[in-house]
């Protein structure tokens, strides 16, 4: 891995029907602006988004409880995105770190402490893509734990690329206001990394963004052994070209599955694929058999083809 340094989604709208246990404290989080904006500012971003956006899960803010997945991964977030934590005996390594750094010192680090993990543990960031409901708090992971970034090489360009989209959250801040990290290590296409007893494999599958990957992830369950699929990012892009190689990315994605025999998917979006669900049976039932998260490979075949391959698919045929 080499290290550089330099200076300073779209998702299908899905609407669940969420258990109150899921939720901790208001129905939405209160969140400071990264630029101290005013409440009239705010409004006026907000107001220029679609309302079926501002309604959606994608902008949802409920804090949901943490959650133990499997021995050794964890869920920290919101019902709209999250950040999973892996505990390995080479220190905490965090998977995306959500929208903002409020997001990571109020979300995510109390929702640490609650797991009975421990902040200072956090040695490594993963950023799937450069979104930045997905990037938005690895800076403060990076200067308050001196967290090493690992990322893509076209994603970390794509992130400091003028004319990327610029995206609104839904605190009103714009993904141009949002600090990024001052360093990262890249990591490349087919890399296994290893983290002390826990292993991960990078996959590079542009093109929801340029330099977006996807991971794969070695974990137990009351000691089974089980394999995570995690698709780095759902929202299709908008030209031809682009949907091209996504399709080829989930190509690429669902043969390493296959190959690797990978029995549970998971997805930062919490509202896709029952996950929230599943976490509120796991948090009724902790040592639950068997764990909910667990498909199998046939059922997560079953889910590529069905949903993300009919997705672009259909994209696709638009173009024609």
């Amino acid at each position: 891995m080499k290290k550089i340094v330099t200076g300073s989604c779209s998702l299908p709208l899905l609407v669940l029907a969420l258990s109150v246990s899921l939720i901790v404290g208001c129905s939405s989080a209160t969140n400071e602006t990264v630029a101290n904006l005013s409440r009239e500012t705010v409004k006026a971003r907000l107001n220029k988004l679609p309302s079926s956006l501002i309604n959606s899960d994608l902008f949802n803010t409920s804090v949901i409880e943490p959650t133990q997945l499997f021995n050794n991964l964890y869920f920290v977030g919101y019902v709209s995105v999250g950040t999973f934590v892996i505990d390995t005996s080479q220190g905490i390594v965090l998977i995306d770190t959500m929208w903002t750094p409020h997001d990571a010192e109020n979300v995510i680090v109390p929702g640490i402490k609650k797991l009975g993990l421990t902040p200072e543990e956090i040695k490594y960031v993963i950023i799937t893509h450069g979104h930045s409901d997905h990037y938005g708090g690895a800076h403060y992971f990076e200067n308050k734990y001196g967290a090493e970034i690992l990322m893509r090489d076209e994603e970390w360009s794509y992130i400091h690329d003028p004319e990327a989209p610029v995206l609104t959250d839904p605190f009103g801040n714009l993904s141009t206001e949002i600090p990024s990290p001052t360093s990262y290590t890249s990591v490349s296409d087919g890399q296994t990394m290893v983290f002390g007893d826990t292993t991960l494999t990078i996959l590079a599958t542009p093109d929801h963004t340029p330099g977006g990957m996807s991971l794969i992830m070695e974990v137990t369950n009351n000691g089974e052994p089980h394999t995570v699929a995690l698709w780095g990012g759902t929202g299709l892009p908008d030209t031809k070209k682009a949907n091209q190689s996504y399709l080829s990315s989930l190509n690429y994605f669902q043969k390493v599955v296959n190959e690797r025999q990978a029995d549970v998917t998971l997805s930062n979006h919490p509202f896709s694929k029952d996950l929230i669900k599943n976490m509120d049976l796991l948090r009724k039932q902790p040592s639950r058999k068997p764990n909910p998260l667990v498909v199998g490979n046939k059922r997560l075949n079953d889910y590529i083809d069905s949903e993300l391959r009919e997705s672009v698919e259909e994209k696709l045929s638009s173009f024609e």
